[in-house]
């Protein structure tokens, strides 16, 4: 019983049902962090909202709690619609969670990117630049009135699920969490690390506790450490355990990420390995300018996809995905197009067959009274081979469209006959048809 108790998912699935503070029925867990647990939870007065609840054993501690309530503040400081929005904060004042500090929050549908990632398919590069575009878009926000978030990862990142209403223009992506990463102020890094699980994202200042240089440009890191994480599947370093982790994202540089993914287009890693340099003054210099160089990268990606279109021969049967890298690209063939090329192309091959035959047969006719000027006498054995031979010589038209592709010469022997197309043959296969 007591592992259980101190298991915080099985003491997270345990709460569902409780009522804090007589008005909050926690309904559904959603999920658990090494802060806190998130629960789908439900009003007395009906409302709907996603309840935040640090578990018991930080909120004992008076500092932890009291920056924990206070990352409401920092988020709607933001003033940005794609930050999540905290609408209370809360103490339980009785009963088991008496003392756990909880934060009412808007109730959100979809995934997080973490989720997406577990689940696939895989994103693709044009996917995520256009998702980090709207993260870039949140941080500018932040990072103009003096927040930085600190702990931008996968689970961070929220993907709005459609709402059916079409082109309204609403963020497809929400930042949670903000202010989180300050919790771990004054503490040791490896101790929260540990709690957060988010060594692998941190800059090196970060990892290095040089908070007096963290600023903008550590978010920007951890964005594209992201990215990285989605392209290649991999951590920027791989460790055998978090104090390792922390040490080599302190002191080693990241590696490139083409040297890990060799497929990687020229248009992602630039964004990718600029925002991952290792000195900070190497970064892109805020998240205006990373933005600026991401719509430069899809632009890119986008043009090499419409090339990637045009040189794709059109297939009457199917519409094939056209594969480039990380980036998502169907192709839409026309069908009338590739019916004309082929009705141009059985007329072109009909005009030649009949040309052919026309010549075949002059010659033919042209031999046959030379021959009877010449002998009257019943032909020799070599005539009848002469005959043979231009009567089942293959043509242009019989080639093109299923005659036998096996006209024989006659045998040397003189009672030799030249021999008949089998009514049952198959059909030589249409050379000049159109690909299927």
């Amino acid at each position: 019983m007591s592992r259980l108790s101190n298991d915080p998912e099985s003491r997270a699935r345990a709460r569902v049902g409780a009522v804090l503070n007589e008005k909050w029925t926690l309904d559904r867990l959603l999920g658990v962090g090494g802060m806190a647990a998130v629960y789908a939870a439900r009003h007395r007065n009906g409302a709907r909202a996603a309840l935040k609840v640090l578990h018991p054993e930080l909120s004992r501690q008076r500092e932890v709690r009291e920056r924990f309530l206070r990352e409401g503040y920092a988020a709607n400081r933001v003033g940005h619609e794609g930050v999540v929005k905290v609408l209370d904060d809360d103490i339980v004042s009785s009963g088991a969670e008496a003392g756990t500090a909880y934060l009412v929050m808007e109730l959100l549908e979809g995934v997080s990117l973490q989720a997406r990632m577990d689940a696939g398919p895989a994103l693709g590069e044009r996917e995520f630049l256009a998702l980090a575009d709207g993260v870039l878009e949140v941080l500018e926000a932040a990072h103009a009135r003096g927040v930085v978030h600190r702990d931008l990862k996968p689970e961070n990142l929220f993907l709005l699920a459609p709402d059916g209403r079409g082109a309204e223009r609403r963020p497809k992506v929400k930042v949670l969490d903000f202010g989180l990463a300050r919790i771990a102020d004054g503490q040791s890094t490896t101790a929260y690390g540990l709690a957060l699980g988010t060594p692998s994202f941190m800059s090196p200042e970060q990892a290095a506790g040089r908070t007096n240089e963290i600023d903008g440009r550590t978010d920007l890191f951890a964005l594209a450490t992201t990215g990285f994480r989605v392209r290649t599947g991999r951590k920027l370093h791989e460790a055998a355990n978090a104090v390792e982790l922390v040490t080599k994202m302190a002191s080693l540089a990241a590696p490139p990420i083409a040297s890990v993914c060799p497929n990687v287009s020229p248009a992602f890693a630039r964004v990718i390995d600029r925002a991952l340099q290792f000195k900070r003054e190497d970064r892109y210099k805020d998240a205006t300018a990373m933005r600026r160089d991401l719509d430069r990268a899809m632009g890119e990606l986008d043009a090499l996809a419409r090339t990637v279109r045009s040189l794709t021969p059109p297939s009457p049967s199917s519409h094939p995905a056209n594969a480039l890298p990380g980036a998502e690209v169907r192709a839409t063939l026309p069908v009338l197009p590739g019916r004309r090329a082929r009705r141009r192309s059985y007329a072109a091959q009909w005009l030649l067959g009949t040309l052919c035959v026309g010549v075949g047969l002059v010659s033919w006719l042209r031999f046959s009274a030379t021959a009877g000027e010449k002998a009257p006498a019943p032909p020799s054995s070599s005539g009848a081979q002469a005959a043979a031979a231009v009567l089942h010589a293959p043509s242009p038209s019989a080639s093109s469209h299923g005659g036998d592709a096996g006209a024989r010469t006659a045998p040397s022997s003189a009672a030799a006959r030249p021999k008949a197309t089998p009514s049952g043959a198959q059909a030589a296969p249409a050379t000049g048809r159109y690909p299927r």
